[in-house]
């Protein structure tokens, strides 16, 4: 236990000496090395994705304007009731696909602009071949009709038989790309359907945490292109065109935003002899077929909610195509880069003294700012502002920081005074140097400062800065502003701490030779052999001493030794 007790107090006091010897230096250290990891793309993106993502769902969900769903893209919902009320005739999902053919006839006779299913016809119904080939009959005779393919794993590829070239709507992005490359792909088991090349991709990939964010422009294989159902719909209406190979949505609202009709509602209007319905309800309305029932599980996690159909999903899509106003997002580098200019701000500041007060209000409110300005963007206009980087790793330099901060505040000026506050009895002798730069600015007050730290930390009697009476607002601060205070508390009251402070002086006028000559940088040296009986009895006598010393300077009835070996 003893000797776990020393490696602890040997591993301590190298850390002090390593904060001691750093000084201010350390924020410059702490933000290389932040360089160097968003550089070199290591480990900190990590955290700049889950941020990313954290702060988009957030700004996504909780916006005060937001884009209107388009009133001519309506879903015609398989859902429970439509379960429920086909089961008698047809029976339970899957139904007869002629049942469908029938939904498509009486849907075209309406002039729709589009009936896009959300169903993968990936199987014959070999149980009833003639309701297949009575669907087939339909979708041949179709001109609005699109249906989707799903991709499958790549690492399948070598195990089909379906060369990219021979896709529908594929189309080769690189000079001899390869036709016959296979690719493990699932078309629809409709021949009509493939006749009428009206095929599109329609499955989506979450980002890490399970959540639906972004929706494919189109598939990559083999040096050809393969495009998702949405902008398949986009080419056939010529909508505005894409360069990216995948977009973030711009959410219209939560589920069920866009305008359901139960499937069975319509079907049965579309069988009776008298119909309910107007004639021209889906006169050019672009029409998805999918389901929200729960029991056929298309149903995915968006920043809207934990559960989204599936069919609203490509629904957003097709809206957003159509609009041409998916959200557009800044280079991920600019972002990295106002994330390096953000902590090396940080950086220079706190190497330069700033205080603390002000660097923790400076923070906050660029903090504050980057996340409404971020929320503006997102509200006013197709742009995602993502400030994830700036935000995320700025708060982690600032904790980083804060924390040194708060270690070397200790360890370089308050140590020493802690550990006499828990004696009830003792004695000590304090030594006070005080450093004097008449009529200083506060950026020159602030330089100061880190010269006199970078010399305490040599210091050879574990010399600190008295912080808290000269950097707490207050009259002392006001009268003495210009002053910075070294101090000794050493135990064996002989010891010559004269040797230390003749150090940091002439470190201070070697630095500063042109205000030693001018007579603006003066210094000043006390001590007193501190005695008392009582926990902080110590603290009157302190303060005599370090109040004698601060007189001295604004007196400058005291030369320092190193004036009076210029003046003998």
């Amino acid at each position: 236990m003893v000797m776990h007790a020393t490696w602890l107090d040997h591993r301590r006091a190298a850390l002090v000496s390593l904060v001691r010897r750093l000084g201010a230096r350390a924020y410059l250290v702490f933000a290389l090395i932040f360089t160097t990891l968003i550089v070199a793309d290591l480990g900190l993106l990590n955290l700049v994705a889950a941020a990313d993502n954290k702060l988009f769902d957030s700004l996504i969900s909780h916006r005060l304007l937001t884009p209107k769903a388009d009133p001519d893209i309506v879903i015609l919902d398989i859902d429970e009731a439509s379960l429920a009320g086909m089961a008698k005739e047809h029976g339970r999902w899957p139904w007869p696909n002629r049942v469908l053919g029938e939904m498509v006839r009486g849907l075209e006779a309406q002039q729709p602009r589009a009936i896009v299913f959300d169903i993968l016809f990936s199987d014959p119904d070999v149980q009833r071949p003639d309701s297949d080939a009575a669907f087939n009959a339909d979708i041949a005779r179709s001109t609005t009709t699109f249906f989707p393919m799903l991709r499958l794993d790549p690492r399948n590829d070598h195990l089909s038989r379906i060369p990219v070239g021979a896709l529908p709507g594929a189309r080769a992005v690189q000079e001899g790309a390869d036709a016959q490359a296979p690719i493990a792909i699932i078309l629809p088991k409709v021949p009509a359907a493939l006749d009428n090349g009206r095929l599109g991709t329609h499955q989506v990939t979450p980002d890490k945490d399970g959540v639906i964010r972004r929706y494919p422009t189109w598939i990559e294989h083999a040096g050809w292109r393969i495009p998702s159902l949405p902008q398949r719909i986009a080419q056939e209406f010529q909508f505005p065109d894409s360069d990216q190979a995948e977009v973030l949505l711009n959410w219209r609202g939560p589920p069920f935003t866009y305008r359901y009709v139960s499937f069975v509602d319509v079907y049965r209007d579309l069988q009776a002899g008298k119909k309910q319905r107007p004639s021209d309800e889906f006169k050019d309305k672009i029409i998805l077929i999918g389901s929200t029932a729960p029991s056929l599980f298309d149903v995915k996690g968006t920043p809207m909610a934990r559960i989204h159909p599936g069919v609203e999903i490509l629904a957003t899509a097709i809206d957003n195509f159509q609009h041409g106003d998916y959200l557009r997002e800044r280079p991920k580098w600019v972002m990295k880069l106002a994330a390096l200019l953000l902590i090396w701000s940080m950086a220079i500041a706190l190497y330069r003294q700033t205080r603390i007060e002000v660097f923790d209000t400076v923070f906050g409110a660029l903090q504050g700012g980057l996340v409404v300005l971020a929320f503006a963007v997102v509200n006013l206009s197709s742009w995602y502002l993502d400030a994830s980087a700036p935000l995320s790793l700025g708060l982690a330099y600032f904790t980083l920081a804060r924390v040194y901060y708060g270690l070397s505040r200790k360890w370089l000026a308050n140590s020493r005074v802690q550990d006499m506050a828990g004696l009830a009895r003792g004695q000590r002798l304090l030594a006070v140097l005080a450093v004097r730069l008449e009529g200083s600015s506060a950026a020159q007050r602030r330089r100061l400062k880190a010269d006199v730290d970078q010399l305490v930390a040599r210091s050879r009697h574990d010399a600190g800065r008295i912080v808290d009476l000269i950097e707490d607002p207050g009259f002392v601060q006001k009268v003495f502003a210009d002053v910075m205070l070294v101090y000794w508390l050493l135990e064996d009251v002989q010891t010559d701490w004269q040797q230390d402070a003749d150090l940091i002086e002439t470190g201070l006028g070697a630095r500063r030779g042109a205000d030693l000559a001018s007579g603006r940088l003066h210094f000043a040296r006390r001590q007193a052999v501190l005695a008392w009986q009582t926990p902080h009895g110590w603290t009157a006598p302190a303060f005599a001493t370090i109040l004698a010393a601060l007189n001295d300077t604004v007196r400058a009835a005291v030369p320092s030794p190193t004036d009076q070996g210029r003046n003998p």
